[in-house]
């Protein structure tokens, strides 16, 4: 029952989270399940709340096993944070900082089974065991390049993956000498850019490669893939894979191209799932599953939004092309481009980070001094994007660029930061003509983004992929085309 002045209090949904939560009596997980399930799926939009703690990007995050009830959270700051999510969600207390600090922009974290222990990777080329409870650093894992993304055996917590700019995917033994050399998977010339276990059957990785596409690997039959999703598109830029909980699907990121899901052994698309409004061009970005069955898929856009599609219960659906046109939900609320996102099936609760330094909760239920609501009635004040021209004078007067100075850390939003990425959404709209940035309205822009897309898909000499990873200093004449 929903009461709109008193939803966040007595016997409102505030307290229904943590009702549902704690019931563990024989039967009550299903009967919890179905009513998860039924809210979600009768949702139109969610509450929202911003966690607050980054001074920074932020470009990594990831629930804790059984239950979620940590995140942990890394980025530009160089930081690893830990939340406990009730206590953060409820103010009541800040995050907790691990002492192992990256030397530059953290890009990948980890779970292991037991939460004991946390993952980071990242530009300054190595892989930081912390462990949980006491903060310290546990073990430092060297790498030749920048480490994209981390994932930990789903049968061994003592060892893990982790792909790296450098074309290459390791396997670890955190049990090896320091100085051992780790197994390599997969060696390739361009940048791994994700890696994942198959949560059933560990002895499968699943890679996105930034020139090779998507691949299947077996840890027994290395340098070799098993698979190459994409038939005769295999040749794509992808950024991020992820298994489904059963790991008998596979959801894949591509540059330029809708969010894809293969079915584990199957060459071909199950499904492609596209939005008017969603496009995935300028940033390195994740994407997941949600839902108590996976039925939902879940990424982030350059238009600043959120996109959950269902999954079709039919395998015919879409069509020729197999293209689910239209999302189940578009999450409004962020103010610059969106790169990652986890959901909770425990909670239902969606986490979701990107250019700003705000981590974002979505949920079902309402949260003390959560905003928005279940109908998507309450709309937000967007902000109008910085031109090109605004960008520059912003630069130039803070006299600073976008290098890396946390020294004030300020929680508060940047606007050099958000208008270089504005800078960088506007012209991927307008395919890198500088003549028209200042005539465009806001408007406009989101017009040509829902209604260019296709156009620009078909290019061949692509700007390279920028990062909210990166800073560099811009150029004062034009804005460079950032490579990651």
């Amino acid at each position: 029952v929903k009461s709109r002045s008193g939803e966040g209090r007595g016997c409102g949904m505030r307290s229904s989270v943590g009702f549902l939560s704690r019931r563990e009596l024989t039967g009550e997980p299903l009967i919890k399940e179905e009513f998860q399930r039924l809210r979600l799926a009768g949702c139109t939009s969610l509450y929202k709340k911003d966690m607050l703690g980054h001074f920074g990007c932020v470009n990594a995050i990831e629930f804790s096993n059984n239950g979620g009830e940590w995140l942990v959270s890394g980025g530009d700051d160089r930081r690893v944070l830990l939340w406990h999510m009730e206590k953060a969600i409820h103010a009541r207390s800040k995050p907790v900082k691990l002492k192992g600090e990256h030397l530059s922009n953290i890009f990948c974290l980890a779970f292991d089974s037991t939460n004991r222990k946390v993952f980071s990777g990242g530009n300054d080329e190595q892989v930081i065991l912390h462990d949980v409870e006491r903060r310290e650093t546990l073990n430092v894992f060297l790498h030749i390049d920048a480490v994209y993304s981390l994932s930990v055996s789903p049968v061994n917590d003592n060892v893990f993956a982790s792909s790296s700019d450098d074309g290459r995917v390791l396997i670890w033994d955190t049990r090896e000498p320091p100085h051992g050399e780790p197994f390599c998977l997969a060696s390739y010339p361009s940048a791994f850019h994700s890696v994942m276990f198959n949560p059933v059957e560990p002895r499968l990785l699943a890679t996105a490669n930034s020139k090779e596409g998507v691949g299947l690997w077996d840890i027994r039959k290395p340098r070799s893939s098993l698979l190459r999703y994409g038939g005769s598109m295999s040749l794509q830029s992808a950024m991020s894979v992820r298994f489904n909980s059963t790991g008998t699907q596979l959801l894949a990121l591509r540059r330029r191209l809708p969010p894809v899901l293969y079915e584990l052994h199957s060459r071909l698309p199950s499904f492609q799932f596209d939005n008017q409004g969603y496009f995935n061009s300028c940033t390195m970005k994740s994407c997941c599953f949600a839902g108590d069955k996976d039925q939902y898929i879940l990424s982030g856009s350059d238009d600043f939004n959120l996109y959950m599609w269902k999954i079709p219960k039919d395998p015919e659906a879409g069509g020729p092309g197999r293209v689910v046109n239209g999302a189940f939900m578009v999450l409004k609320g962020h103010r610059s481009i969106v790169n990652q996102v986890r959901f909770n099936p425990h909670t239902y609760m969606i986490c979701s980070s990107g250019v700003e330094k705000v981590i974002k909760v979505w949920s079902p239920y309402q949260q003390p001094d959560s905003l928005g609501d279940l109908e998507g009635r309450v709309e937000d004040k967007s902000r109008s994007l910085y031109t090109h021209e605004e960008y520059i004078s912003l630069v130039l007067n803070s006299g600073s660029g976008l290098s890396h100075d946390y020294v004030s850390q300020s929680i508060q939003e940047d606007p050099r930061m958000m208008a270089f990425f504005d800078s960088l959404v506007r012209r991927e709209i307008e395919g890198w003509s500088s003549d028209s940035d200042s005539d465009l309205s806001e408007e406009a822009i989101m017009q040509l983004h829902g209604r260019g897309r296709r156009s620009t898909r078909a290019t061949p000499t692509a700007p390279a992929a920028a990062s909210c990873h990166h800073s560099p200093s811009p150029n004062t004449d034009d804005v460079k085309r950032w490579e990651i």
